[in-house]
């Protein structure tokens, strides 16, 4: 046999599975690297990789409370709110004409749920005892008076302040009558720096709009009352 036929049967062959090993060794040094590589980019460009900060608003104490009849319910809704807000970051108002939404301080449930939420339970807590409905109510159950509320400006100012703006009104359901209805405009200052001061501005606003609802409602149930007297 030719010496170099022999020489290449004698050669080692080379594993098949080093292919396959290198492959796996080159993803593991990729996954450890892309992570540096990014990190070390945030760092340099500024740019904060912390975990956003969730966010709710929340009931406030009642400025007063009221007593209905025993068997006088309320309904509640609909509560609308300007598309511009419906957003999961909380958004500021820059100027008249501008808008900026965080990336970081974000809404844990849309406002406007939120919104109606936190009015509904003031609502509960200002006037005790009230069996209060939700729009939209069956038709068989139809409460004694309902309230609508329609926001058109609800967020932090340039300064600090928070600014509610909203038309609401109370009406009855079986005719349609309006019986109260008005314009707020209502500003809360924020007592701190922090986003968390801001909310509970905000909280404190939706606390002051249930207090004038609270009082229309109390007193057009008088009314009501007084007219189905015999």
């Amino acid at each position: 046999m030719p010496d170099d036929v022999r020489m290449i049967r004698e050669m080692p062959m080379r594993p098949s599975s080093l292919r396959p090993l290198r492959a796996r060794s080159l993803h593991a040094l990729l996954l450890l690297l892309v992570p540096l590589l990014v990190g070390g980019c945030s760092y340099l460009l500024g740019v904060r990789t912390e975990p956003p900060k969730l966010f709710v608003l929340s009931t406030t104490p009642a400025d007063g409370t009221h007593t209905l009849p025993p068997s006088f319910a309320l309904g509640f809704g609909p509560v609308d709110l300007p598309g511009y807000l419906d957003r999961r970051g909380i958004v500021r108002r820059i100027d008249p004409n501008r808008l900026e939404e965080s990336r970081t301080d974000l809404w844990a449930e849309p406002l406007g749920a939120g919104f109606k939420s936190a009015v509904e339970q003031n609502l509960r807590l200002r006037l005790p005892g009230t069996p209060i409905r939700t729009f939209p109510w069956p038709m068989a159950s139809q409460p004694d008076l309902a309230v609508a509320v329609e926001v058109s400006r609800f967020e932090p100012g340039a300064g600090n302040t928070v600014e509610l703006n909203a038309r609401w009104s109370v009406r009855s359901p079986r005719d349609g009558a309006v019986v109260a209805e008005r314009d707020a405009t209502l500003t809360e200052t924020v007592s701190g720096p922090g986003t968390e001061d801001v909310v509970a501005a905000m909280s404190r606003a939706a606390g002051e709009l249930s207090d004038e609802i609270a009082r229309a409602v109390a007193d057009a149930a008088s009314r009501e009352r007084n007219r189905r007297r015999p």
